[in-house]
């Protein structure tokens, strides 16, 4: 239980770190969470992975758990700054102009 709390919180801290450190528009950095999360979720189905019991199935499984949670919210994170839902970034003065 332990170790799935702990790759929530990497993953949303992972997510929001990405989101506001992209020098990228917010309509890319939505885009690149969004295949980010399909294309993750694409590989758990359609490629036999190994065991969750092993080793490398842990690792395997922990990451695919990992990754799309973290595209996801950077998908979440830009569309709310789209909307005017985030503060503005110091990391990224072109995301805090209006647009026209």
């Amino acid at each position: 239980m332990l170790w799935a709390a702990t790759q929530v919180l990497i993953g949303f801290a992972a997510g929001i770190v990405l989101a506001k450190t992209m020098t990228l528009p917010e309509e890319q950095i939505a885009l690149i969470g969004t295949v980010i999360t399909l294309a993750t979720w694409l590989t758990d189905e359609a490629v036999k992975l190994p065991a969750k019991d092993t080793g490398v199935g842990t690792v395997v499984h922990g990451i695919l758990r990992f990754l799309p949670l973290a595209g996801f919210i950077m998908a979440l994170q830009s569309l709310a700054a789209l909307n005017g839902l985030a503060p503005l970034s110091p990391c990224r003065p072109a995301a805090n102009r209006a647009v026209p």
